[in-house]
């Protein structure tokens, strides 16, 4: 057997560990999420109990009781990181929301917050105050932050959008897009949308279930955050189609659309998307968004050293 073939047997070996790896985890979280919810069953029956016989066994308490136990389980239940529950107002289109298919603005974010010590790309990172100011400059003139799953509704099947539409996007999974960008843009009624990579990000489950329960787009963004173009066949399946799937399992959404990671692709990499039943793909470059290039829709890349008049001028070029 020659040296290639050798290499190639080692590959397939490492690929099939790590698919190994990767099921188990799932299987442990799903046991740990069954025994959990078995836990909080038999403390809501306890509580049940315990209503009936303090009120004489009324059905009418029981119920409300019951009612109360089990709320706690429910997806909207959730208390996002500002205290609120349930989902923004613009998580569903609005009454006065018309038909659109032009073109829209995706905002791209990565990190909010200052950047502690020498990091590899600073302007990567966006401040708070920054980030707050942006966000409520943006509503002063006209904007609506939606979906990207509402624009491709409205631009191929007929939805509807607000007269000034908008995507704001944050990519990789950073702990303050849950701590902080979620908070401020419940304010505004606004969802967002999270790129995640699907291992290694900051994130914990619960952040992004509590994301997901306000009403925002969950996106794959590879398993790990690797160049695509450098990949080829059960490579690079894997890690496009592998991705989405761990997190439809994990979090039990669609997963309808697809981040590059940074912003690298080709022809190849486009095929594996579109075959792994993605419907649009986001890309670095510049400009909005249009309906004729789902595979290759187009954002606004913010950087930290950019002032509101920077934002203001690139939305109205």
């Amino acid at each position: 057997m020659g040296d290639d073939d050798l290499d190639q047997r080692a590959e397939r070996n490492e690929a099939a560990e790590r698919a190994s790896r990767r099921e188990q985890q799932r299987r442990r979280l799903r046991r740990q999420r069954l025994l959990a919810g078995g836990a909080l069953a038999a403390v809501a029956a306890v509580a049940v109990a315990l209503v009936i016989s303090l009120t004489g066994g009324s059905s009418r308490n029981a119920h409300k009781a019951s009612a109360s136990a089990g709320q706690q389980n429910t997806p909207h239940a959730n208390k996002s990181a500002d205290g609120a529950a349930g989902e923004v107002r613009n998580a569903t289109p609005q009454p006065d929301w018309k038909p659109y298919t032009g073109p829209v603005p995706i905002l791209e974010y990565h990190v909010l917050g200052q950047p502690e010590g020498e990091v590899p790309y600073p302007d990567l990172y966006v401040s708070r105050p920054d980030f707050r100011k942006q966000m409520d400059w943006l509503e002063e003139q006209g904007y609506q932050a939606v979906t990207l799953e509402q624009v491709e509704d409205a631009w191929y099947h007929g939805g509807t959008l607000p007269s000034k539409p908008m995507v704001i996007s944050f990519d990789d999974g950073y702990r303050p897009q849950y701590t902080f960008a979620l908070p401020t843009l419940r304010k505004h009624g606004w969802p967002g949308v999270l790129n995640l990579k699907a291992e290694g990000s900051d994130l914990y489950e619960s952040n992004v279930e509590a994301m997901l329960a306000a009403g925002w787009e969950l996106a794959a963004h590879t398993i790990n955050h690797s160049d695509l173009t450098t990949l080829e066949g059960e490579s690079l399946e894997e890690e496009v189609a592998g991705s989405r799937k761990i997190l439809q399992d994990e979090y039990g959404v669609p997963v309808k659309n697809f981040c590059y990671p940074s912003g690298r692709f080709d022809d190849m990499v486009i095929a594996a998307v579109e075959a792994a039943g993605y419907v649009g793909a986001t890309t670095e470059i510049s400009g909005f968004a249009t309906k004729d290039h789902p595979y290759e829709l187009a954002r606004i890349e913010v950087l930290g050293s950019w002032s509101l008049s920077d934002l203001a001028t690139v939305l109205r070029s």
